[in-house]
């Protein structure tokens, strides 16, 4: 439950004190967990690359064609909306005392858009076919081979992906509750529950493919079962009612839509941006979505883990009308969020092929320096989204949760035509495959430029210091990659796998020691309260073992 505030009955405690959580440790519970998620998803992606490696590259390309329909109708229908509606409402009615009526508007959410997407689930699997012969018209470049199977294992990701909802408004209630231990590493389940069916039931042949997607179907159902067992004290008190005409329903929904156009806008542009990249040939094709993989590592680990604790905080804070709270919280979050992504961009940009390889090439793959180079080319044009990404993800999820739920729409239609137009003037202009990652980031910038701009216009709300920070920032994160640099002259990565891996770590360490020697420097905040935090668990180990 939440804080009173001042606001309701008393007896509602909060869940954040209930926890006895501060933001900082949630932060990096949830930061901690989507560490430990993506090194999971890269160690599943590694496995499926080997189990799936006929020389045709059919059984790989039909594996990734069977996903792309189905998510693109999870994400076009509910996907990105779920988290950005209901933690914020819930979160909002929970801090000024209105559990019960937040509950009974959440349940009656999650009752229709849960018959709806079961609809849909139904209708992908009978059609799954036609669906699929659909999407590849005007598409040479899928072979027909690939087109047949990747229908075949999509009946079983059509339903998949009902589990994957449910899961995920598991996840939106459990953290309005503030319960980010549980939501930050469940996902681990489910990777795991993926591995073990690529490993058990992956090959090259179409019962390999089928059965594979079929153990993932189960592997969500699992991990959907888990989620909701793990927060059950919470979960049990939502049920199933179908009220779809409920005015607070209706008004929830209302609010949920610019939500959900926002991010279909998201899959478009990843569809739009994969069709261009069909131009350069197949390898660019699976480079371009290595490197889309690796960029969102440092965004999802700090800045989705960031703002995932800021969410329902800062809805919380402004439903009870604590604007000082709340401008501290988008601060504290932004520069929090950028104090790491931006030496993460410096050192992604330095290292683009070592970090490549490090992930990707791996003794008895077929993953080729060819194909290293072609995902380090588009990398280097992600790394400016890095940093341009943060800022408009963290304005986002400020919008939604006070509500104003359109603005971030319109940002998103910004998106919608500069990515395609800005790649097309790149690919004239000669500038090659790394026309696609530019394009992205240059229409980031638009948005980052509009969102900030328009969110600070209530000066109230609006964060404060961020320019003499990223000033700071900035010098550390220059001068860190300048000793990169020359580390990395001296000291190339080449050996076996394992001198590679080595040669990276010491790069690595290398870079947060200068990057942070130069935040204390400059007397950063950000730096100083991580430090602080390390020694603290290293005094508290070393008095635990005194004692």
């Amino acid at each position: 439950m939440a804080e009173n505030n001042g606001a309701g009955n008393k007896a509602v405690a909060s869940p954040k004190k209930k926890k006895g959580m501060s933001f900082g440790l949630a932060a990096f519970v949830v930061g901690l967990g989507s560490i430990i998620v993506k090194f999971s998803g890269l160690i599943r992606d590694v496995i499926l690359g080997r189990k799936f490696c006929d020389e045709a590259g059919i059984y790989r390309a039909a594996y990734s064609l069977a996903f792309t329909i189905p998510d693109l109708f999870f994400n076009l229908l509910i996907g990105g909306a779920i988290f950005s509606t209901v933690a914020p409402y819930l979160s909002a009615q929970l801090a000024v005392g209105k559990e019960k009526e937040g509950v009974r508007t959440i349940s009656i959410f999650v009752s229709v858009v849960s018959v709806g997407m079961l609809v849909v689930c139904t209708l992908g699997t009978i059609f799954s076919e036609p669906i699929y012969n659909l999407y590849a018209i005007g598409k040479d470049d899928i072979k027909p081979e690939v087109l047949m199977l990747a229908a075949q294992a999509s009946k079983f990701l059509f339903p998949q992906i009902f589990f994957i909802m449910l899961a995920a408004l598991c996840n939106g209630i459990l953290i309005s509750y503030r319960r980010f231990t549980i939501t930050s590493f469940g996902p681990l389940l489910y990777n795991i529950l993926v591995i073990v069916a690529v490993i058990i039931f992956g090959g090259n042949s179409q019962k390999n493919l089928v059965m594979t997607t079929a153990g993932i179907l189960v592997a969500t159902a699992i991990y959907f079962v888990c989620q909701y067992s793990f927060g059950f004290r919470q979960m049990k008190q939502f049920r199933f009612i179908f009220k779809p005409m409920d005015k607070e329903f209706l008004q929830l929904f209302r609010r949920a839509i610019p939500i959900l156009i926002s991010a279909s806008i998201i899959q478009i542009n990843t569809v739009v941006l994969y069709r261009f990249a069909l131009q350069f040939g197949e390898i660019h094709v699976w480079g371009y979505r290595n490197a889309s993989t690796i960029w969102q590592i440092p965004y999802t680990v700090f800045v989705v883990a960031i703002t995932t604790v800021m969410t329902p905080e800062l809805a919380g804070a402004y439903k009870s009308n604590l604007y000082s709270k709340a401008s501290e919280l988008v601060s504290r979050s932004m520069k929090s969020a950028l104090f790491m992504t931006i030496p993460s961009a410096a050192i992604i940009a330095v290292l683009s092929v070592d970090v490549v390889k490090a992930i990707y090439q791996w003794p008895s793959s077929n993953y080729t320096d060819l194909n290293a180079h072609s995902a380090s080319t588009f990398l280097l044009g992600f790394c400016i989204a890095i940093v341009t990404a943060t800022v408009v993800h963290v304005f986002n999820q400020a919008f939604y949760a006070i509500g104003q739920t359109r603005v971030p729409l319109i940002s998103g239609l910004i998106s919608l035509v500069m990515t395609p137009l800005s790649c097309q003037l790149l690919v004239t202009l000669g500038a090659g495959p790394i026309s696609l990652s530019l394009a992205y980031s240059f229409a980031n910038i638009c948005q980052m430029i509009m969102l900030g701009i328009t969110y600070c216009r209530r000066k109230e709300l609006a964060p404060h210091g961020i320019v003499r920070f990223l000033l700071k920032a900035a010098l550390c994160a220059a001068v860190m990659s300048a000793v990169v640099f020359i580390v990395n002259i001296w000291l190339p990565a080449n050996g076996g796998k394992i001198m590679q891996l080595m040669i990276d770590a010491v790069k690595g360490v290398v870079a947060i020691v200068v990057y942070f020697a130069m935040a204390v420097i400059l007397r950063m905040e950000e730096a100083t309260e991580w430090i602080n935090k390390f020694k603290a668990k290293i005094f508290k180990k070393s008095a635990v073992r005194k004692a």
